[in-house]
């Protein structure tokens, strides 16, 4: 788990905070600021794979320093929340905010996304099993390329779509380790909530093809960009980014199916 920086590490942070919201002052709200401000970096760093390409790490950071310091004029210790655990959703929210707003997806791209998925969810209800590219293009009237294609486009839709699916679907589920309070951990409903949660996110991971288990580790876990994986695997960028597509739609497919129950 990511720390404060020794340089700016406070011995009692939460004490300092309570002094800010009393007292209003902007000493002390810079140094929380510089305390806390490890959270916005490890945001900015575990959300690369959806930011980049869209906006530069180091804005994603002031994004997050700006929604910290929010924080620490509205965070309320009475709710039962860690001033952390509380930091860091309202930063990777806004995050995710922040890249919206950057408008990267054209209407015609996430209409088509729409339309892709749509299609795969039928032939897959139909088929009972994964339809072929083929399959899919003859169901939609189009030819292979075109769909591939269409796969390309949607890559960066289907990330956020995925990440949107996470985020709403337990309630701290985003949450890292370490960022947990310990009474949160103890509630039984959310712990099994989680769990299985995490065991649908598992199977429906484990039910992707080889070259789309790579992807999605190499992806999300490694932090590697999309030219990066082409390079691991040998293939083109396009190539890497078809399956990142039909990876996160399987998983989105199974895991809304999950939630629907």
């Amino acid at each position: 788990m990511a720390e404060p920086d020794v340089k700016f590490k406070l011995e009692n942070p939460a004490d300092v905070l309570a002094e800010y919201q009393k007292t209003g002052d902007f000493e002390l709200r810079n140094q929380l600021v510089m305390h806390y401000s490890y959270i916005a970096k490890s945001v900015a760093v575990q959300m690369r794979g959806i930011t980049s390409g869209y906006a530069q790490v180091e804005d994603v950071v002031n994004e997050g320093v700006l929604t910290l310091m929010d924080c620490l004029d509205k965070y309320t210790p009475d709710k039962g929340m860690k001033f952390e655990n509380y930091a860091y959703m309202r930063i990777r929210n806004a995050n995710i905010d922040f890249v919206r707003k950057q408008d990267w997806v054209p209407r015609r791209v996430r209409r088509t996304a729409r339309e892709v998925s749509e299609a795969y969810n039928a032939l897959s209800t139909e088929l009972m099993r994964e339809p072929s590219t083929k399959e899919l293009a003859d169901y939609m009237g189009l030819s292979e390329d075109a769909v591939n294609k269409h796969f390309s486009e949607m890559n960066a839709g289907a990330v956020m779509s995925f990440e949107d699916l996470l985020q709403n679907a337990l309630p701290g589920s985003s949450e890292p380790p370490g960022l947990v309070s310990p009474d949160e951990e103890s509630l039984p409903e959310k712990g099994l909530m989680q769990q299985e949660m995490r065991e649908q996110l598992k199977e429906s991971i484990e039910a992707l093809t080889e070259k789309e288990r790579l992807v999605v580790s190499l992806y999300y876990y490694e932090h590697l960009k999309l030219h990066e994986i082409a390079k691991v695997m040998g293939v083109s960028e396009s190539r890497v980014s078809q399956t990142h597509s039909k990876a996160i739609l399987k998983m989105k497919q199974r895991l809304s199916s999950y939630l629907s129950l």
